[in-house]
C-alpha cells in the first residue's frame, strides 16, 4: 500500500495537502484517495487500479473520528487486521504517521464542521463511522479537563457528525458513550433500560448526544463504555506518572463502584458493532468486575512497585467551592453495569474480564517497549 499523508478537507469539498507537500509519497497517497473516489464513480474495478488498497476483503469501509488517544488507534488496528478499509481523523503529521503505521489512511478535518466531515466521508467512500472522539475524557485518571470543551464536543460535535453522515449517505454509525451516565444507583446493578442520571450539565450533554444519533436518519447503535484504560492512553500514562511521584489523588468514596473496560475490549466492541450494525440498540461495554477507583489505583500501584496513592480529602463545603460540579458528580457515581446484552446480541466478551488482568497486560506491554 502506498504511503499516505494528511488529507485535509474544507467546507466546499475540495482537498488540499496539509502540511505543504514536501515529497512525492504525499502526492502519491493523495492521488490514491482520488482514484478510490473516481473508480467508484466510473465503476472501475479495484483490481484494475494498482494504487487501490490491496488487502480489502469486504465492502466495509470505516472512518474513525479520533486517534488522539489509544482507543482510536486500537480500532484502526483491529479493522485493518480484518482486511477492512479504514480511515482515521488526525490533527498532526505525527498522528498521521501513527495512523499509517496502524494500517489506516490519515484524514485531516475539523470534527466540529459538518462540511469538512462530509468531504472526508465522500473522499474515503466510508459507509460506516465509528465515533471514538467522546472517549477522550472517559477516565478517572488525574488531569485538569476543560468540561466546557467536552460539552461542546458532545453537543456541537455530535450535531456536525450526524449532519455530515446524513449528507454523505453513511450506512451506519457507532457512537461511543459512557457507563457513568447511570449516576449514583447506590452500587446496584443496572442495564441499558435503567434511567440515566439527571442534573449535571455534562451528563445531560452526553445523554442528549445519544438521543441525537439514535433519532437521526442514519442507523446507529450506542456503546456505553466503562472507564477506559490502556497502555497508549495519555490519561492512563498520567496516572502512572502521578503514582510514581507519590502524590495524592482524588479517588472518591471507596464504596462507590465504577465500571471499567480495557481499550482493546472497547475497540473489539466497536468492530463487532460496525460489522453487525444493530440499529437502534444500546449496549453496556464493561468488564465483569465493577470496582472503586481507589481499588483500581491501589492495585496498579502494587503492580508498578510504588506505594499506594494518598487520598485527597476536603470538607464538603470546601469541595463544593474547589471541585467542579461535573467532577463531583463523577466521584459520586456508584452502579454496576451489566454486559449481558452485548454478550448475547454482539457476541462480545471482554478479553480482560477484570481490571487486574488488564493492568497486568499493560505493564507487560510497557516492559516490551522499554
Amino acid at each position: 500500500m502506498i504511503s499516505s499523508e494528511l488529507l485535509k478537507t474544507n467546507g466546499d469539498h475540495r482537498f488540499a495537502l496539509e502540511p505543504p507537500v514536501k515529497n512525492l509519497p504525499l502526492i502519491a497517497d493523495c492521488f490514491n484517495g482520488i482514484i478510490r473516489y473516481y473508480s467508484s464513480v466510473f465503476q472501475v474495478e479495484e483490481s484494475d487500479c494498482s494504487m487501490m488498497e490491496e488487502n480489502s476483503t469486504s465492502a466495509l469501509n470505516v472512518l474513525v473520528t479520533s486517534t488522539s488517544d489509544g482507543l482510536g488507534r486500537e480500532v484502526v488496528r483491529q479493522l485493518a487486521a480484518k482486511g477492512y478499509q479504514v480511515s482515521a481523523v488526525t490533527d498532526s503529521a505525527a498522528g498521521a504517521a501513527l495512523v499509517r503505521q496502524d494500517g489506516g489512511l490519515p484524514v485531516y478535518c475539523d470534527i466540529y464542521r459538518a462540511g469538512e466531515i462530509a468531504s472526508a466521508l465522500r473522499m474515503t467512500q466510508a459507509n460506516v463511522m465509528i465515533h471514538t472522539a467522546p472517549q477522550g475524557f472517559n477516565t478517572f485518571a488525574p488531569h485538569n479537563p476543560d468540561w466546557n470543551e467536552y460539552k461542546h464536543l458532545l453537543t456541537g460535535g455530535t450535531a456536525a457528525l450526524v449532519q455530515a453522515a446524513e449528507q454523505a449517505g453513511v450506512g451506519f454509525l457507532v457512537h461511543t458513550s459512557y457507563a457513568f451516565l447511570y449516576g449514583d444507583k447506590h452500587g446496584e446493578w443496572v442495564e441499558e433500560s435503567t434511567p440515566l442520571a439527571k442534573g449535571d450539565e455534562l451528563f445531560a450533554a452526553a445523554a442528549q448526544a445519544e438521543q441525537r444519533v439514535l433519532h437521526s436518519s442514519v442507523p446507529t447503535c450506542v456503546l456505553r463504555a466503562g472507564y477506559l484504560y490502556g497502555a497508549e492512553s495519555t490519561h492512563f500514562i498520567a496516572l502512572r506518572d502521578a503514582l510514581h511521584s507519590g502524590g495524592s489523588l482524588t479517588l472518591g468514596d471507596n464504596h462507590a463502584l465504577a465500571n471499567w473496560v480495557h481499550t482493546a475490549d472497547l475497540a473489539n466492541a466497536c468492530v463487532l458493532a460496525a460489522e453487525q450494525q444493530p440499529a437502534g440498540e444500546i449496549f453496556n461495554i464493561v468488564d465483569n468486575q465493577p470496582a472503586a477507583p481507589g481499588a483500581f489505583a491501589d492495585h496498579f500501584a502494587e503492580l508498578y512497585g510504588v506505594k499506594h496513592p494518598g487520598r485527597q480529602r476536603m470538607p464538603q463545603l470546601l469541595a463544593q467551592i474547589m471541585v467542579p460540579a461535573t467532577q463531583r458528580a463523577l466521584l459520586e457515581v456508584s452502579a454496576k453495569a451489566k454486559n449481558d446484552k452485548a454478550s448475547a446480541q454482539l457476541g462480545w466478551q471482554p478479553r480482560y474480564p477484570n481490571f487486574q488482568a488488564g493492568l497486568e497486560q499493560i505493564l507487560l506491554a510497557w516492559r516490551a517497549h522499554s
